[in-house]
């Protein structure tokens, strides 16, 4: 296979030539410009589609963190190819008010070497910079590209509800988090979707009278949307959540299928009882009937400990909105309906690129649903 190469130094005399036509530029109407970069941002989108939709949240996600993007597209096929092209990205301001703007190289790769890929990416890399590095779709870590460049990042961002093969992927994320321990630091934007569910959770034990359930908590059911892909990771993520903040343990058989339900079972300490006293705690994680779109749907958290306590938080039918429900045995329900924003894929990327040290909450959550998802991908493969 013959290599095709990229002239770097063509690539820096075009951003330089770039921003003095954009200084200059006429429909700056006066406006003064200014290139500022805090972080280089590297993408590997697997296809043309994927690049598509990097290529469409580029702007927005530079007006909050302005910074130097490399998008490589990396394509197999049997006649390499390598074509290159800089832009700039700018926010819209005010007249008179200084106009900020990154920068964006675009590389399309066809059949070229990861290692001379690499290469090609490494040298446009603003020094002194943090580097992040974003890898959607499926299967992140198993591309070559990614295995030559992770290193050499700061942080590494996927997304769990783009794996092809969710349990599998989750087990080998875990396993990749805890030996990286922080170099790179991992994020998932599976994970930041559950902010929203995290917080009207955690809000129900707001109320001290409601806390001493949290720990007697024995059963939860967690119904999540499951379109062309059952995707249960969100949930998994969510039990490794309550789990490593209430100190769960799983069991040594924790997990079990039946049908499409998961069912798993961890133990959690006894309250009132004596400090080697435990309970089981039963899980339940099932696709939601009838729901479209993606993401949980239902969460429910029933405590039978003592006195039986029910928290529950549903996706309403209004668009945006959930419904937080607190039934305790022999009061009246108390509801209210809380606002949940979609948020953008430019949103969810903005919010980790705030962060570069590990996430330890993440990291602990992670740790614990690998676990589970590994004793579910041994259990499948010993079916089988």
């Amino acid at each position: 296979m013959s290599e095709v190469a990229i002239d770097i130094g063509a690539i820096e005399r075009d951003l330089r030539q770039m921003w003095q036509e954009q200084a200059n530029h006429p429909d700056a109407g006066g406006q003064a410009v200014i290139r500022a970069l805090t972080v280089n941002l590297i993408v590997c989108a697997p296809d043309d589609s994927w690049a598509e939709q990097i290529l469409a949240v580029a702007p927005e996600l530079t007006a909050q963190h302005p910074n130097r993007t490399v998008v490589v597209v990396d394509q197999p096929d049997t006649s390499p190819s390598l074509q290159a092209n800089v832009q700039a990205l700018c926010t819209l301001t005010n007249a008179g008010r200084t106009q900020v703007c990154g920068e964006q190289i675009t590389i399309h790769s066809r059949g070229t070497p990861a290692g001379q890929l690499s290469g090609i990416v490494l040298p446009l890399l603003v020094p002194d910079l943090p580097v992040v590095l974003w890898a959607p779709g499926p299967q992140p870590l198993a591309q070559p590209l990614i295995q030559r460049l992770y290193r050499l990042c700061d942080r590494l961002i996927v997304d769990s509800t783009t794996f092809a093969d969710p349990i599998a992927e989750l087990a080998d994320l875990a396993i990749f988090e805890q030996q990286a321990n922080g170099a790179p630091a991992v994020s998932d934007l599976g994970w930041t979707r559950l902010t929203p569910w995290r917080e009207l959770t955690a809000q129900f034990f707001d109320t001290r009278s409601f806390l001493p359930h949290l720990h007697r908590i024995d059963e939860i059911e967690i119904e999540y949307a499951a379109d062309a892909v059952a995707n249960p990771v969100a949930a998994l993520l969510f039990v490794g959540w309550l789990a490593s903040c209430l100190k769960w343990t799983p069991l040594k058989d924790a997990v079990g299928i039946e049908g499409d339900s998961i069912r798993l079972y961890l133990r959690r300490p006894a309250v009132g009882v004596g400090p080697a006293a435990i309970r089981l705690v039963s899980v339940t994680i099932r696709p939601a009937p009838d729901r479209h779109g993606e993401g949980l749907q239902r969460i429910s958290l029933c405590a039978i400990d003592n006195q039986r306590a029910e928290f529950v938080v549903e996706i309403t039918d209004d668009a945006g909105h959930a419904c937080t429900r607190a039934t305790i045995a022999g009061a009246s329900p108390i509801e209210r309906t809380a606002k949940i924003d979609h948020a953008t894929l430019a949103d969810l990327l903005s919010s980790e690129l705030r962060l570069l040290s590990r996430d330890r909450t993440f990291a602990a959550a992670l740790g614990l649903a690998g676990g589970l998802a590994r004793r579910l991908v041994n259990r499948n493969n010993t079916a089988h």
